[in-house]
């Protein structure tokens, strides 16, 4: 079970610890709080836990020294405090640990030689086996009494002749391992292919630039403006990697996207995909202003909106009086981005990830749309059923889910849940449907209300005393067109634009 990096907030539900074959569990990258469950000491199947990355208080538990099939440990980066449980060397499978506390370096044992793991260690998956053994006479208050067991370095001396065998294999095991490593390299670099021009950029580090922004782009200028892609500058996630805020020169501010490196080795003519994104211009889609390719890193560099992104205007907008024309303005913006990459751009163009969060606000409200053209990059045939399904669920369409298969339709139907989203102060799978049953998204929220005739509680609060209520409920409709069920009855993204157009208050 793997729900890490996902914002999930509050405490760890009890109902985990139910799981009894669970072998991996990670819940890192989140904003949980309260204590480690102490039930955790039930999951006796877990090979792994991560729980690193949040905000934890209190003790580890005591519990967590029965998970005696045990391998891998990352408490890191939380708010623990106390004692490392002395008899955590239980464990006995344990090979991977990663454990910081608010409090002093705790002492431990591990087969029978006495270890101190200290209060804080950054490197992920660090080798238990490498803390540093506290000297023979330097006794803490925290050191724990634990015997040592047969064959440790204080109970004989020398190499029994299964330790002499067994480190002779290994020893030979690690030399044949480096010799396939060299020969495997060697064979590379003498074997030509497609990628030998993105390993010299690798070498000269070179970005490719479309737009001068009057400021010269380089490689290390760019590291060097997102910390060396340091969390603190990061602006947000997504499913192609990280973004970052970037300021290359005084006042000249761009977003640097770095995109996960794992999902993009091997792909061919990437050069040639993002040159087509790069000549893509509209002034409602995010401008690409450059890029690096190499087999090191890969970053995409776009222009920055200080406005955030449509994710957390809706989160916010109850925080402050916003005009009510903003939200046809915005609806409008994204659907003219859309049916420009749907009918003016050759080969179209397919983003397979409409949702608030890619969508980008400046200043005034106008909006951009981000992240197009990625999921081409990934070589996902867009004719052809696919092994994987590239978006964000709640907002993928029924057919796209059940078959693969992606059409323009694909891209209306999340347009039409995120039109849904900005309309209401509810999200595409929001917590407050589940009384309605398993499969009850927004979509079917919205139908109920306007079936029911209780279309006004739909919006969002104030909107419907403010704007006319005559175009509220034709929006409504739209959206929820827009989100059919069955494709064909959808509309294109260019009628979509021409009767969003018909909405658009008069200035003033």
């Amino acid at each position: 079970m793997d729900l890490s990096w996902n914002k999930l907030q509050g405490q760890v539900p009890f109902d985990l610890s139910l799981m009894k074959n669970l072998r991996y569990l990670s819940l890192a990258g989140n904003h949980l709080n309260g204590t480690i469950p102490t039930t955790f000491s039930l999951l006796t199947s877990l090979r792994c836990l991560e729980l690193s990355w949040n905000s934890f208080s209190g003790e580890i538990p005591q519990g967590l020294i029965n998970l005696s099939n045990l391998t891998v440990l990352l408490l890191n980066n939380s708010k623990l405090t106390g004692n490392i449980p002395s008899k955590l060397s239980n464990a006995t499978l344990l090979t991977n640990c990663d454990i910081s506390l608010d409090n002093m370096s705790r002492q431990f044992f591990l087969g029978g030689k006495k270890m101190i793991c200290s209060n804080v260690l950054r490197n992920h998956f660090l080798p238990v086996a490498t803390l540093a053994s506290v000297p023979s006479g330097e006794e803490t208050q925290d050191s724990v009494a634990y015997p040592a067991v047969s064959g440790s370095k204080n109970s004989r001396k020398g190499f029994s002749s299964v330790e002499l065998a067994l480190i002779v294999s290994v020893s030979a095991i690690v030399g044949i391992l480096l010799c396939l490593v060299i020969l495997f390299y060697y064979i590379k670099r003498k074997t030509p292919n497609s990628r030998n021009h993105v390993s010299v950029s690798s070498v000269r580090k070179e970005i490719v630039v479309f737009k001068n922004i009057g400021v010269p782009l380089t490689y290390e200028g760019v590291v060097e403006a997102t910390g060396n892609f340091n969390g603190s500058h990061c602006i947000g996630y997504g499913g192609f990697g990280a973004t970052y805020k970037a300021e290359v020169a005084p006042g000249t501010i761009v977003a640097v996207k770095r995109l996960t490196l794992e999902r993009y080795q091997g792909i061919p003519q990437f050069d040639a995909e993002v040159g087509i994104l790069g000549r893509i211009k509209h002034p409602n889609l995010i401008t690409l202003i450059g890029y690096h390719a190499s087999e090191a890193e890969m970053f995409l560099i776009y222009n920055f909106l200080s406005g955030g992104n449509l994710e957390q205007f809706i989160q916010k907008r109850s925080e402050r009086a916003i005009d009510w024309r903003v939200l046809p303005k915005i609806a409008l913006n994204v659907a003219s981005a859309l049916a420009y990459l749907h009918d003016h751009c050759n080969p179209r163009v397919l983003h397979r990830d409409i949702k608030p969060s890619n969508v980008l606000l400046d200043d005034e409200y106008n909006a951009c749309l981000s992240d197009f053209g990625l999921s081409r990059l990934l070589g996902i045939s867009e004719t052809h059923a696919t092994t994987s399904v590239a978006g964000t669920y709640g907002y993928i369409a029924p057919e796209y889910a059940l078959t693969g298969r992606v059409s323009e339709k694909t891209d209306v139907y999340s347009y039409g849940v995120m039109l849904l989203e900005l309309l209401s102060d509810k999200k595409a799978l929001d917590p407050s449907f589940s009384s309605y049953g398993n499969g009850f998204t927004i979509v079917s929220w919205a139908l109920m209300l306007l079936e029911s005739g209780h279309e006004k509680e739909f919006f969002t609060s104030g909107l419907w005393e403010a704007a006319p209520q005559n175009h509220l409920v034709d929006i409504l409709k739209l959206a929820l067109g827009c989100s059919a069920e069955i494709k064909s009855t959808r509309p294109a993204m260019r009628q979509v634009v021409n009767i969003l157009r018909r909405f658009q208050p008069p200035p003033g």
